[in-house]
């Protein structure tokens, strides 16, 4: 009998390359279906990652795959072929952890064609950051993710260069996942600016979405990308979970109102989390923000709005919300 199922939990162990590669080497099973693969914090390397994406390759009925590799050496050599391996027809819910390497937009580039084989991805969890990844990488990147089953996408890029090409790409990726229900999207400390932010959060008006996790902390977004994300959020009606991380960027009163009265068409929220310390959001944003936070449904709420300009009205406003929660 040929496995179906497999899990190697292998990491923070002494496995190099030569060691990687035999046992990568071995997991070429036409039945396999499940493979979880946990080799982080090992020193394995190119070798391994060339000789996974080969095997892959001949896992023709691979529906669940898991493969935390960070903090390893693997580069763009190994991280491009690795990538090709991923391309399988019956893959539904893909982990790739690759955070802390040093792959780049070779790797990017390859695992955005793979991505858009994957015609029955259901869910994607991918972690990608603190890599050598530009805006060409993700830009690449983000254009696989027209999956048209896609349910659940927890992208985390941020402490990348990638910028406002990747951010307008996946936008328009995000159009064409109608049944989106869960979307994390991590990408603080990036190089995207208002233009590519207002893009990515207009490509956000999903009407399934439940739980929506958006970070776009110390990048250069505005009031633009702000208002964008109102008028998405007003089309969320479903939302039930929402974290949003704006601090350390140059929105402003304007994003309070717009998020403040798409807040009114969300009355379904049980969860929420808003961060916008240190922007140029004052007493009249805060006040608009603070009103539409009125929901008997609320049950969890944190707000961080230290260092600003806002006042009293937006502490009268909050306190008269808090009471009708």
């Amino acid at each position: 009998p040929r496995i179906i199922k497999l899990y190697l939990n292998l990491y923070n162990t002494k496995i190099a390359d030569p060691g990687g590669q035999a046992l990568a080497e071995g997991l070429a099973s036409p039945d396999l279906k499940y493979l979880d693969l946990a080799l982080h914090s090992t020193i394995i390397g190119d070798r391994t990652a060339i000789a996974l994406g080969s095997s892959l390759r001949a896992c023709d009925k691979l529906e669940k795959a898991v493969l935390p590799l960070y903090n390893t050496k693997i580069t763009d050599v190994g991280g491009e072929p690795l990538a090709r391996g991923l391309d399988r027809p019956e893959l539904k819910d893909l982990t790739l952890y690759l955070q802390d390497t040093t792959v780049g937009d070779n790797f990017a580039i390859a695992f955005g064609a793979s991505l858009r084989a994957c015609h029955k991805l259901e869910k994607a969890q991918l972690g990608l950051y603190s890599t050598k990844i530009t805006d060409l990488g993700g830009q690449a990147l983000a254009q696989g993710l027209t999956c048209p089953g896609l349910h659940d996408l927890d992208l985390r890029l941020f402490d990348t260069i990638v910028g406002d090409n990747t951010g307008i790409a996946l936008a328009s990726s995000l159009r064409a996942c109608d049944k989106l229900q869960k979307v994390t999207l991590m990408l603080p400390s990036t190089s995207i600016m208002d233009e590519g932010g207002e893009a990515l959060a207009a490509g956000l008006d999903r009407p399934n979405m439940l739980d929506l996790d958006l970070r776009l902390r110390a990048t250069g977004v505005a009031d633009k990308t702000g208002i964008a994300l109102g008028h998405s959020l007003s089309s969320c009606r479903k939302l039930a979970k929402l974290r949003l991380e704006l601090e350390e960027t140059q929105m402003g009163d304007a994003t309070g109102f717009a998020l403040g009265q798409a807040l009114r068409y969300c009355p379904g929220i049980v969860e929420a989390a808003i961060s916008l310390f240190n922007t140029k959001i004052a007493d009249a944003g805060g006040q608009a923000l603070a009103e539409g936070l009125a929901s008997p449904e609320l049950k969890y709420l944190e707000l961080a709005l230290r260092s600003t300009i806002i006042g009293d009205r937006t502490a009268i406003a909050l306190g008269s919300s808090l009471r009708a929660c």
